[in-house]
């Protein structure tokens, strides 16, 4: 299956979203976003499919984080998928234009979030 990195400033919630990940399949890589330059780091070293991560994390800022993934050229094919608790359809309409590729409303269950990494990770027609 997929190797799929989760970032969120939420122990709790890294937790919960790779364990749903991991029953899936797939392998997960835990990022606790101390810092944008930190969560680039393990990007960059590990041959991730996915990114899944939070919108609002206080050491990293969910568009700021996309904004310099977009800009690296060893990124910026990654898919993204962000989870939020915010509805702001701006906030959302911004992030697509940016290249997220994906969204994923708080709270959400095991199926919800399976459902929305599938077309992720879907070869390329």
């Amino acid at each position: 299956m997929a190797l799929i990195a989760v970032v969120d400033d939420s122990r709790l919630a890294r937790t919960f979203t790779g364990t749903c990940l991991r029953k899936a399949g797939h392998e997960v890589v835990d990022i606790d976003p101390l810092s944008i330059f930190e969560v680039l780091k393990v990007l960059r070293e590990n041959a991730v499919h996915l990114l899944v991560m939070d919108y609002l994390m206080p050491g990293c800022p969910g568009a700021s984080l996309v904004r310099v993934i977009r800009e690296d050229p060893d990124l910026k094919e990654l898919p993204i998928l962000v989870i939020t608790a915010h509805r702001d359809e701006e906030i959302q309409d911004r992030l697509q234009r940016m290249g997220t590729l994906g969204f994923l409303h708080k709270p959400f269950d095991p199926q919800s979030l399976l459902d929305a990494v599938a077309p992720l990770l879907a070869p390329s027609a």
